[in-house]
Parts: C-alpha cells; sequence; structure tokens
C-alpha cells in the first residue's frame, strides 16, 4: 500500500514537472514570437521613416551594427521620432483628424524644406 502511495506521488511529481516544463516551452515560445513581431514593426516603421524622409537605411544607421547610435543623424532621428510619438500621445494619432508623422515636416526630405522666419519683436 505504501508503494502505491509513493507511486502515486511520484507520478504527481513528473506530471508537475512535465506541465510547468511545457508552460515554460510555452512562455518561450510566446515570448520570442512577440520578439519577431517587434521586430516587424520596427521594420515597418524604419520603411516608412525612410520614405517620409527620402533616405536610405544608410542616412542614419551604422548597417555592421543597427543599433549603433553615434551617428549624428541616428540621434536627431531618435529625437524626432519622440517628437512625434508625443504629437500622437496628444490628439495627433489619426484618429479625429491628422496623423502625426515625419512626412508632416521633411515632406521626403531629409531636411526640412521650410523654417520659421523669426520675427523681429
Amino acid at each position: 500500500m505504501k508503494l502505491i502511495k509513493w507511486s502515486l506521488v511520484y507520478l504527481g511529481i513528473l506530471a508537475l514537472n512535465n506541465f510547468l516544463q511545457s508552460q515554460n516551452l510555452f512562455a518561450h515560445a510566446t515570448s520570442a514570437q512577440k520578439i519577431k513581431l517587434k521586430e516587424e514593426e520596427i521594420r515597418q516603421n524604419m520603411v516608412a521613416i525612410s520614405r517620409q524622409l527620402g533616405v536610405t537605411c544608410t542616412e542614419c544607421h551604422n548597417m555592421k551594427k543597427l543599433t549603433d547610435d553615434s551617428l549624428k543623424n541616428f540621434q536627431i532621428a531618435r529625437d524626432h521620432i519622440k517628437i512625434v510619438e508625443i504629437l500622437k500621445l496628444n490628439g495627433m494619432d489619426g484618429k479625429k483628424d491628422a496623423e502625426a508623422t515625419c512626412y508632416m515636416c521633411h515632406r521626403g526630405q531629409m531636411k526640412i524644406p521650410y523654417k520659421e522666419k523669426l520675427s523681429a519683436h
């Protein structure tokens, strides 16, 4: 009787262990899928930005290490992306009115083609 009891406990532990391992593998697969989707979203955003600015990836990125932020244009782009995100968070999300994008200012050119004249006050 004790042998059957311990056998059942052992089988329960094995089942629990298998369940936990499957959950961990599921969590890992889900995490990997989320990372892949995130990378795809980033790539699509970068393609859209490059079109809105009329540039290629090499304008801002070191092609050997895409996350290298040593290039001046990379730093400027990062700041400008933050500006666009702030505009979207404050109502320019395209739901009711216009959506904030790089094209709003850049019009397909890397350098903004228009600058506000300083007033003589």
